[in-house]
């Protein structure tokens, strides 16, 4: 565990395995990087470090400087940080993709490649036609999703109920169990959809030289996998891998699939040494 004080913030990091490094960026917001040390099996190749982002988790700041480009400006202050003069790779989840979007376009003097998981570009840009969306969200589900929690016990009741949607074939328990332990914070998801409402990559993504993994679920309702296509085609050195067995969290449904997929892609890449 670290301490990394970045403008304005203190960022809690931990950190496991050997080899290049990866931030690891989480989803929510409001969340913290708990449920993500499930993919501490990268950490066989990868020295991984999981980044709260600030506001979120055991992170702090004020919520009037969480901005999209000021979260990417952490990340390039924490690759910095734990390792100098190196180009970190990225892997974001959701609206960690989102960060690491930002960051990728804004940072790439400290970033040498990004992995994007189940996560979208954003906004449509001026005339853009919208894609087709992923199997509807189930009822009770959007419910909870209409009227965001008012406070930090709210929220983690919904992440609880949320669980059987974000998943396909994993049992429900493997992700509430992956929560156990998180720093819910309402107002920091708040902020986040604030934030969101207005952020889109889609017209920048062009600038973007450093080669780009895009995962996806078939069976995502939240982020469709159709998203990961038009992130792609938009950038010069991508490839997308759609996991036709899974939804939100293709490493908790399809773990034999996607940790391969990664390392491989990463090998192909020359990302991991010799």
């Amino acid at each position: 565990m670290a301490v990394i004080e970045v403008e304005g913030a203190l960022l809690h990091v931990e950190e496991t395995g050997s080899g290049p490094t990866a931030l690891v960026l989480h989803g929510g917001l409001g969340l913290d990087h708990t449920m993500y040390r499930t993919l501490d099996p990268l950490g066989e190749r990868l020295r991984l470090v999981f980044v709260d982002h600030r506001c979120n988790g055991r992170s702090t700041g004020d919520l009037e400087t969480a901005t999209m480009e000021r979260w990417a400006a952490d990340v390039a202050e924490v690759a910095g940080a734990l390792a100098p003069g190196e180009q970190v790779i990225v892997i974001g989840h959701s609206y960690g993709g989102f960060i690491a979007q930002e960051a990728m376009i804004s940072h790439p003097e400290r970033i040498g490649a990004t992995v994007l998981l189940t996560t979208t570009p954003g906004q449509l840009a001026d005339g853009e036609e919208p894609v087709p969306e992923g199997p509807p969200i189930p009822a009770e589900f959007a419910a909870l999703l209409a009227r965001p929690p008012e406070d930090d016990e709210e929220l983690a009741a919904s992440m609880s109920q949320l669980a059987l949607a974000y998943l396909h074939r994993a049992p429900v328990d493997v992700l509430r169990s992956a929560m156990a332990g998180t720093e819910f914070r309402a107002a920091a998801m708040a902020r986040g959809l604030e934030v969101l409402s207005t952020w889109s990559s889609v017209e920048r993504l062009a600038s973007v030289a450093m080669p780009v993994l895009v995962v996806a679920g078939r069976h995502d309702a939240f982020t469709a996998w159709p998203q990961s296509d038009r992130i792609a085609r938009r950038l010069r050195d991508a490839e997308v891998v759609v996991l036709e067995h899974s939804g939100h969290f293709p490493w908790l449904d399809e773990p034999e699939v996607f940790f391969p997929a990664v390392t491989g892609w990463m090998e192909r890449r020359g990302l991991l040494g010799r």
